[in-house]
């Protein structure tokens, strides 16, 4: 038969082992943190001499950083290969609900530069592709939106989600959720290049 001091001596050592993990997520959250306010600085040093050395520089950095959206996924994924990962992933969750594989079987209607998917309210929603978070916020016509510029070069727009869990700069694996629909529907937008991508075509 176990005595008091035993099961003091058992809590001690749960509740230290879970100190232990949180301070270890802490320490590498705050690394994380660091490496890329460190990288952001530099970035921002080296255009700053690059406008500087010529004015062609100028308009190159004007276009790319003004007119053009910048691929941060093209740069994630050369840092990745180059010297490991970088950005913060988060976790898969298996019980998805919007996913590439069940896609075809919603009903959908074309609304704007996209479509309004019919779903059950309050269903959570999962990415249809990997890829960076680039927005969340407002966007006139669809909502609260999150978009995610995807590692196949696409741009996907989920508007009209609540709860969302994702933050922006959030690099996110294929069917990780994102948060839930607000009503019974939600709306979907395929970008690439500038151009919207007909939601059927991307089915095939």
């Amino acid at each position: 038969m176990r005595k008091i001091d035993d099961y003091t001596k058992i809590s001690h050592k749960s509740y230290s082992s879970k100190k232990s993990e949180l301070d270890s997520k802490k320490i590498k959250y705050l690394k994380n943190l660091m490496t890329r306010s460190l990288l952001s600085i530099i970035l921002i040093i080296s255009i700053c001499i690059l406008i500087k050395v010529n004015d062609n520089n100028k308009v190159m950095v004007n276009k790319y950083l003004y007119e053009d959206s910048l691929k941060f996924t093209k740069i994630n994924n050369w840092y990745q290969d180059k010297f490991g990962e970088l950005l913060p992933k988060v976790e898969n969750n298996d019980d998805l609900v919007l996913n590439s594989n069940d896609l075809k079987s919603y009903k959908y209607t074309t609304y704007k530069d996209g479509v309004k998917i019919d779903i059950n309210k309050g269903s959570p929603i999962s990415l249809l592709n990997g890829g960076i978070v680039v927005f969340i916020g407002e966007k006139d016509g669809y909502g609260n939106t999150l978009i995610l510029q995807g590692n196949d070069g696409i741009d996907y727009w989920y508007g009209n989600v609540t709860n969302m869990s994702a933050t922006l700069y959030d690099y996110l694996e294929k069917d990780t959720l994102i948060g839930e629909a607000k009503d019974n529907y939600i709306y979907l937008v395929l970008q690439k290049d500038g151009k919207y991508i007909n939601y059927e075509e991307y089915l095939k």
